[in-house]
């Protein structure tokens, strides 16, 4: 029994990039007691509180961040990385809904946002190792730079725009998120002759 539990285990990770929550076991009808076991027996690692990570598997920041913490949305420089625009941010970035507590959230640079600025522009990115994380499409991403500016050197700020804007842009879409916003004026002055 004990050999055949440790099995279905190794199964639900491999389906989850390696991954398996003391949720997903449970619900699978399996006792986290055996996730334990398997840690002992050097078959999985314990990645964060109630997550374990089958060994073999890179232990991936953005995946384990995001399991801790539901409500974050990678953004800024974290989004840009996950879209493939920029490299591996020094410190993760991301939004929680305004009345969200941040402070327990280590080695993150949170930005906080209303409701409908929250939810605009969500999308899904793969994480540094595979699993799927919630991140800001690109045209979110544009705008967060222009409002976020003063998080950013000059000339970082100009390189990502000039970058990005390179890119292939929906810009239906970023002007739309810029009315929706009350920003399309800043939105349109700050990218008037890079678009």
């Amino acid at each position: 029994m004990k050999k055949k539990r440790i099995e279905e285990l190794l199964d639900l990770a491999e389906l989850n990039d390696g991954y398996v929550s003391v949720d997903e076991a449970k619900k699978n009808g399996i006792e986290q007691t055996y996730l334990c076991l398997g840690e002992e027996m050097g078959i999985f690692q314990k990645a964060t509180k109630g997550l374990y990570i089958k060994k073999g598997y890179l232990v991936d920041p953005y995946f384990i961040l995001h399991f801790r913490y539901r409500k974050a949305v990678f953004a800024l420089r974290s989004a840009l990385y996950l879209h493939g625009l920029a490299p591996m941010p020094e410190k993760i970035e991301v939004a929680l809904p305004r009345n969200y507590m941040t402070s327990g959230i280590e080695g993150a640079l949170c930005i906080r946002k209303s409701k409908e600025k929250y939810l605009l522009g969500l999308s899904l990115a793969v994480s540094p190792h595979g699993p799927l994380v919630p991140v800001y499409d690109k045209e979110m991403t544009v705008l967060d730079v222009i409002l976020y500016r003063d998080r950013f050197k000059d000339q970082e700020y100009k390189d990502i725009l000039d970058d990005l804007l390179d890119k292939s842009l929906d810009k239906e879409k970023l002007f739309h998120y810029a009315e929706e916003l009350k920003v399309l004026t800043l939105a349109e002055a700050v990218l008037k002759g890079r678009i």
